[in-house]
């Protein structure tokens, strides 16, 4: 496989890092944008307003027509919302790529609502001459860490080990191992639910109950993590594996996770508007709580922490009640 021209969709962050990386890899990257303001901005700039010391490099091409983005592409990457990957392949990409195969690799994160589809899956349902030749990428792995030259490792998971192997080698290069893995389903599972769970652990932050019970909420989610992930045709050793435990320790920890920090603040008192007015970027947790909490009931799993935090996210109750999910029963009823 000769790849030779690379396009990002979506320069937030994360996409903005991937394409950075790949062009200083030397490859030419088309990156797109459909918010004009941030558009311009990096236009205008040369630099990524929310990177710290983030200088565009002359290997990316910024645009916001999406023609234009995918001419003569050998390697497709969203990194967008995935609450807009269905309508933007159906009603975008699929007139122009018109039957071609590009392979595509998603490393955008969720779960669809009431199908329980898979970013790969919804791409390739819509997109069906790229069954198989959609990827997932997946791991622990902040973007501005990287940015910073971080050492990560990220798995890449699908079923055609070949051209898994072909583009681990496009991705790889410092900072980044690429991980090659078949379980796509179950690494794309993993990346939804972490989201959820991340958002759990910031409860447990904005209660201020302190590192001992996250630590137990982690151990306690990552058996449900599992059984949902089996449940919907995973590996069971996948939960262990970057994409899994990797990054539910990240997103769950870390102090700059946004779904993390969502959690912190409804876990304060706030409403699921004002916390994510807070956070101010998009937190995919919150994409995929319902999802997830779904899948649970329709296999009748046991699951009471992702119950508890649906309550909180999805019902508004109040925060102890993950605690009480936990054991806690005391907690938080005075």
């Amino acid at each position: 496989m000769n790849i030779r021209k690379i396009t990002v969709f979506g320069a937030g962050i994360w996409g903005s890092v991937i394409a950075q990386h790949l062009a200083k890899k030397g490859y030419a990257v088309s990156l797109w944008e459909y918010n004009e303001t941030l558009l311009n901005a990096l236009k205008t700039m040369g630099r990524h307003p929310n990177i710290p010391n983030f200088k565009i490099h002359d290997n990316i091409r910024l645009t916001g027509n999406v023609a234009d983005a995918v001419e003569n592409t050998d390697l497709i990457i969203f990194v967008i919302s995935s609450k807009a990957i269905r309508l933007f392949c159906r009603e975008q990409l699929k007139p122009l790529l018109n039957g071609r195969v590009v392979p595509v690799v998603s490393a955008s994160k969720g779960i669809e609502d009431k199908s329980f589809k898979t970013i790969c899956e919804i791409i390739e349902e819509e997109l069906p001459q790229l069954k198989d030749s959609v990827l997932a990428f997946s791991g622990p792995s902040f973007a501005l860490e990287v940015a910073q030259n971080v050492p990560t490792k990220i798995m890449l998971a699908g079923a055609n080990e070949k051209l898994v192997q072909e583009v681990a080698q496009v991705m790889s290069g410092d900072p980044i191992i690429v991980v090659p893995a078949q379980d796509r389903r179950g690494v794309e599972y993993g990346g939804g639910i972490k989201n959820v769970l991340a958002i759990g652990c910031g409860v447990i932050d904005g209660i201020g109950d302190g590192a001992n019970a996250k630590a137990a909420l982690i151990t306690q989610a990552l058996q449900e993590m599992n059984d949902i992930l089996v449940s919907q045709g995973g590996e069971a050793g996948t939960v262990y594996s970057l994409a899994g435990f990797g990054d539910a320790i990240l997103t769950g920890m870390s102090a700059i996770s946004r779904n993390r920090r969502l959690g912190e603040k409804l876990g304060a008192g706030m409403t699921l508007d004002q916390a994510k007015q807070a956070v101010g970027t998009i937190a995919e947790g919150v994409n995929s709580v319902q999802s997830v909490y779904d899948i649970a009931r329709k296999n009748h799993l046991n699951t009471p922490i992702i119950d508890a935090i649906w309550q909180i996210v999805c019902q508004g109750k109040k925060p102890h009640v993950l605690l009480h999910a936990m054991g806690f029963v005391n907690r938080g009823n005075k």
